[in-house]
């Protein structure tokens, strides 16, 4: 389901669905976190920090979720 947070688009501005699925994207998926992950300590926001920063958000969402729902 982590693949489904990024947002890539062709040249077009297609988003091209064979890059959503979670089993042909997983490589580019923790590569994209990797670099927005950089963009994001640089202070940058390109498209690949918007998606790492989802992708904290939900992170922590769900632990947060987890600790204060007992």
């Amino acid at each position: 389901m982590a693949g489904y947070l990024r947002f890539i688009v062709d040249e077009k501005g297609n988003i091209p669905l064979n890059r959503f699925r979670l089993t042909g994207c997983i490589g580019e998926f923790l590569v994209g976190l990797f670099l927005g992950t950089i963009d994001l300590s640089s202070r940058q926001l390109s498209e690949n920090a918007k998606s790492a920063l989802l992708v904290y958000a939900g992170i922590t969402l769900f632990f947060l979720g987890f600790r204060f729902g007992t």
